[in-house]
């Protein structure tokens, strides 16, 4: 597989996408282990940073699509992770609010990020790491605003 990679790593998009992909399987398995799948660690995440989002503002922030969220919800909401709630100003829109025990799952899977982001930087230098970021947001702003 390393060939494979090397032999692409002249094309920005691919490179981006198999770094991406590494990435994302790599945080997947690690949710996995503790019980949760890729996407409701990042719900969980937002949440704790901002919890009783609307759902339409949560699909937004993790950028997926609004029904794939409400079916990730539906199974948060039956492990007892979330509920959901209705606005008490907008009967027309639902609230996403952390349990107990999706407090304790968030806990456990910002551990699960932190120790992906140290391995991250454990690759790079911190110079490396700023340019880096600086470089990916510039990229995901564009890209964003095209989209």
């Amino acid at each position: 597989m390393r060939d494979r990679i090397r032999a692409d790593d002249e094309r920005l998009g691919h490179l981006l996408m198999q770094v991406s992909k590494l990435l994302r399987d790599r945080v997947h398995t690690r949710m996995e282990e503790i019980g949760l799948s890729r996407g409701q660690g990042f719900i969980l995440f937002r949440l704790g940073c901002e919890d009783g989002l609307s759902q339409a503002e949560l699909a937004r922030q993790t950028m997926v699509r609004p029904a794939t969220l409400t079916a990730a919800l539906q199974r948060m909401e039956t492990a007892g992770l979330i509920e959901r709630r209705t606005d008490p100003a907008d009967q027309r829109v639902s609230r996403v609010y952390l349990t107990p025990k999706g407090r304790e799952a968030r806990a456990q899977a910002e551990k699960v990020w932190h120790e992906v982001e140290s391995e991250l930087r454990a690759i790079l230098s911190v110079d490396d790491r700023a340019q880096l970021v600086t470089l990916l947001g510039k990229l995901r702003d564009a890209l964003a605003e095209e989209g």
